[in-house]
């Protein structure tokens, strides 16, 4: 069966993130097997500056256009029909992000109510609603209950289950805003509770939930149950194996600088400088190897609401840090050329076990040795596939000697090409398949429910 399917995001091409890779792909997938996608977002503006003359440029084109009874639509990479949203300009802190998705999600809705009568003659089958941001769940089932629609889940991280370490969010920051300040603890778990239950009432009534990770799938597999009267839900893991813009083969390591007799080992992070990594550990592995005799040469290339703090704390410890800014995919073969190693790091947080970084993936598929600061799916995908070497989450300590370890013996650095093989397979085999008979399943079911 084909379908008409609605992705509500706030996050889409031509931004480079993570979800906009992941649903450029998926997009492509879909329309390849007869399906067609169509997107309601807000423009680029994810982790980019725009200035107000910029805004209401923007602002005022879109007004003249609404004058004229005509609302801009976009055409995306895989031939998506996208559907603009305004949004709010704002800094990177948790309060300002929270209100640019609130509005950001009004702003779906007014636009889901104006096109309501135009879809009537070609109404969506299905909505999917990604997740980040939350709001796009309550915006999704809304919508789908406006439209007479079945919706769908696409839940990235085990959401809302985060919202329980918000006491910790702020601590590799250096220090919370004021507005983060004035919005106290006891307001923020209110807040979050109300958050955190409207999330769960959309996963419950949802369709379909589509996951990143298994052991995420298992659990709401044995969640939702419990909680919506023993229905079983329909859950299938598509893992972020996107294609890499980034045609990095990793040749060899790298050699020991002349004129010292201390171990050297380069090591890459490329990714998020966020609060969920917290490489403050890192930075302190760092320092504890110089001590061991070990120079450990640290590149964090990336952007996020930790990289002050970062720089600070390299000053402070005075290790070898270089922190360069976020880059395109397809601009960072330099870097892993360079890097002996690459570091996937996340916090200690017990949610952060049913997440595997999409950063994963792209380095075993690069053939790129792999330092992971994990524990849960992430751990286990790296050792399975022996793609690299793991320790416990925030324990410098253990890095600091895996370091170590590391740079006097670098025949360690040599990774198995079966991690490799294997994210390949996922991409082109597994996912694809595993994706359109998701998508068959809901729309056989509600045919039935249907009686047609």
């Amino acid at each position: 069966m084909l379908a008409r399917i609605l992705v509500l995001s706030h996050y889409w091409a031509p931004e480079n993130g993570v979800p906009q890779r992941r649903w450029t792909w998926l997009t492509q997938v879909l329309h390849e097997n007869g399906h067609s996608v169509s997107v309601v977002a807000p423009p680029p503006h994810y982790n980019r500056e725009v200035t107000l003359s910029k805004r209401f440029a923007s602002i005022g084109k879109r007004l003249a256009l609404r004058i004229r009874r005509m609302h801009p639509v976009e055409w995306g990479p895989a031939g998506e029909r996208i559907y603009r949203t305004t949004y709010l300009t704002g800094d990177s802190g948790l309060t300002a992000k929270a209100a640019n998705q609130g509005f950001v999600s009004l702003s779906m809705l007014r636009t889901l109510r104006r096109q309501k009568a135009a879809l009537e003659s070609n109404k969506p089958d299905i909505i999917v609603g990604t997740v980040p941001a939350l709001p796009t769940a309550v915006v999704a089932r809304i919508g789908a209950k406006m439209l007479g629609v079945p919706y769908v889940i696409d839940l990235r991280d085990a959401w809302p289950d985060l919202l329980s370490y918000s006491d910790d969010w702020n601590s590799g920051t250096g220090q919370a805003s004021w507005r983060e300040r004035l919005f106290n603890k006891g307001l923020r778990r209110a807040g979050f509770s109300v958050v955190s239950d409207a999330l769960n009432k959309a996963l419950d009534g949802a369709a379909g939930i589509i996951v990143t990770s298994e052991d995420l799938g298992k659990q709401l597999q044995r969640e939702i149950p419990r909680r919506a009267r023993g229905k079983r839900p329909n859950v299938c893991t598509v893992r972020n194996v996107f294609p890499l813009k980034s045609e990095a083969e990793k040749v060899s390591v790298s050699v020991d600088a002349t004129g010292t007799d201390r171990d050297q080992l380069n090591v890459l992070y490329a990714g998020t400088l966020g609060r969920a990594q917290k490489l403050g550990n890192a930075l302190e592995a760092a320092a504890l190897a110089k001590k061991s005799g070990v120079d450990v040469h640290l590149k964090l290339v990336g952007a996020g609401a930790t990289k002050a703090a970062l720089q600070e704390q390299a000053a402070a410890l005075d290790v070898d840090v270089e922190v360069l800014p976020r880059t395109d995919a397809d601009a960072l073969d330099e870097h892993y050329q360079w890097a002996d190693t690459a570091l996937v790091h996340l916090a200690d947080w017990e949610p952060l076990r049913r997440a595997v970084p999409s950063k994963t993936y792209e380095l075993m598929e690069a053939g790129i040795h792999i330092c992971a600061a994990v524990d849960g799916e992430t751990a286990r995908i790296v050792s399975d596939l022996k793609a690299g070497h793991t320790v416990s989450p925030e324990n410098p300590q253990e890095l600091s000697n895996l370091w170590v370890r590391l740079a006097q013996n670098k025949d360690l650095l040599k990774v198995s090409d079966e991690a490799a093989k294997w994210v390949t397979e996922q991409r082109l085999q597994y996912a694809p398949e595993v994706i359109v008979n998701f998508f068959d399943q809901i729309l056989s079911r509600q045919a039935n429910e249907s009686g047609k």
